[in-house]
């Protein structure tokens, strides 16, 4: 798909991070430059504070220092690097690293990431006293477990005395990625220990996306929040790439990813080699299965009404309604938007709606079949009768070959161009 795309400012992207203050957070803004190649930043391009930050939490660990550090940021800006990264300094400093990825399908599986994080440690439960032993026993399936309900606390005791026994032996680094995935039986169990690391060689890191932070590490904890990078930075992500984009279909691409990381990376392999020669940096440049994945996941659970107004929305090509409306009049957008922006796909403010990324947008129309397209541009152009450039645009857009309609309405519009 085609059209005019609206310019994304790179420049002034910062990095955040925020302590805890008095019921609020103090945050700091410093701006995110190229990594240089010395310690502790090398092999993650644009995130110096970043790393600086992680590498004192890690170095810190057997210090009074802060233990506890939440990680946030929206989709794609490179938490899980963040956190990889982590892991092996931790591993360099001689922490012994535990760590348990959310995943969505074991979301409402109570204690399944509580019991993979601890899993390594789980042999020493024998060790512990009760009730924590018997406790643990039972929420994990352990052999000789009691039957019957687990005391919440006495679980919670359990685990914060399972960890401080390994920590007497060797610090540890524990990592929860994809938190807002983590099921709420862990969340309890995780931040029932965060608040109780003090004086231990513990180490925990919390990564959550910024819109679905738990609530039990929404406020209580220092935050470092990751913002997309800077425009040198992002350039610099692209230079890296095997086969680096040039010319206007690298500035397309600086432009769509917005300085999200994951998307400069998927995007400069999907324009690579032969396929790249087929792309024209004047149309939709072409998204990976990921990308769709990343930035268009909740678009099949959504009802028709919404799914409709959303690609009504991304053939368009603009942030208000009117055409919506017009091209559609039994649909009442408003409402058919309000589900796609609880998921966080658009912001909705005063008969506009705003893409939350500029990637959404473009999953969003690659998600939908051939046909479905065209009878969008179709409807689109339908409205726009006196609008006669966006409407030839649009039944461009829709045609199935040579068309004397649409050549007619193109010509036209050049001419207009032409005069202005």
């Amino acid at each position: 798909m085609g059209g005019r795309r609206s310019p994304v400012g790179q420049n002034g992207r910062t990095a955040k991070i925020a302590t805890r203050e008095r019921g609020g957070y103090a945050r700091e803004r410093r701006p995110s430059h190229v990594a240089t190649d010395h310690e502790p930043t090398q092999g993650i391009l644009g995130r110096k504070q970043e790393l600086a930050r992680l590498d004192l939490l890690v170095a810190d660990a057997a210090e009074n220092g802060p233990k506890v550090l939440v990680v946030t940021g929206e989709p794609g800006v490179g938490k899980s690097a963040l956190v990889e990264w982590t892991a092996e300094r931790g591993r360099t400093r001689g922490m012994r690293v535990l760590r348990v990825r959310g995943s969505e399908s074991e979301a409402d599986l109570c204690f399944s990431a509580a019991h993979q994080l601890l899993r390594p440690l789980l042999p020493e439960v024998d060790r512990l006293a009760e009730p924590g032993r018997g406790a643990l026993r039972s929420a994990f399936g352990l052999p000789d477990a009691e039957a019957g309900a687990v005391d919440p606390l006495h679980l919670r005791i359990g685990v914060t005395n399972l960890l401080a026994d390994a920590a007497a032996k060797q610090p540890l680094l524990l990592l929860i990625d994809d938190a807002q995935w983590v099921d709420a039986g862990s969340l309890d169990i995780v931040s029932f220990v965060a608040r109780r690391l003090a004086g231990q060689p513990i180490v925990l890191l919390v990564a959550a996306r910024e819109e679905s932070v738990p609530e039990r590490f929404d406020r209580d904890f220092p935050h470092l929040v990751v913002e997309p990078l800077d425009h040198a930075s992002a350039g610099s992500v692209l230079d890296a790439q095997p086969h680096p984009p040039r010319g206007r279909m690298r500035a397309r691409i600086l432009q769509e990813s917005a300085g999200v990381p994951l998307a400069l990376i998927e995007l400069a392999r999907a324009v690579a080699g032969e396929r790249g020669a087929d792309v024209d940096p004047e149309r939709s440049l072409p998204l990976t299965k990921r990308l769709e994945k990343l930035f268009a996941a909740d678009l099949p659970a959504f009802p028709p009404p919404t799914r409709r107004a959303l690609l009504l929305l991304a053939a368009a090509d603009t942030t208000g309604w009117t055409d919506i409306a017009r091209a559609d009049p039994d649909l009442e957008v408003d409402a058919a938007l309000r589900p796609a922006e609880g998921a966080g796909l658009v912001r909705v403010e005063g008969g506009h709606a705003h893409w939350r990324h500029p990637l959404v947008r473009s999953a969003v129309y690659q998600a939908a079949s051939f046909s479905e397209r065209r009878q969008a541009h179709l409807a689109l152009a339908a409205a726009l009768t006196d609008e006669p450039d966006r409407r030839a645009w649009h039944l461009a857009a829709a045609a199935l070959g040579h068309d004397e309609e649409v050549a007619a309405a193109l010509a036209g519009s050049a001419e207009r161009s032409q005069a202005r």
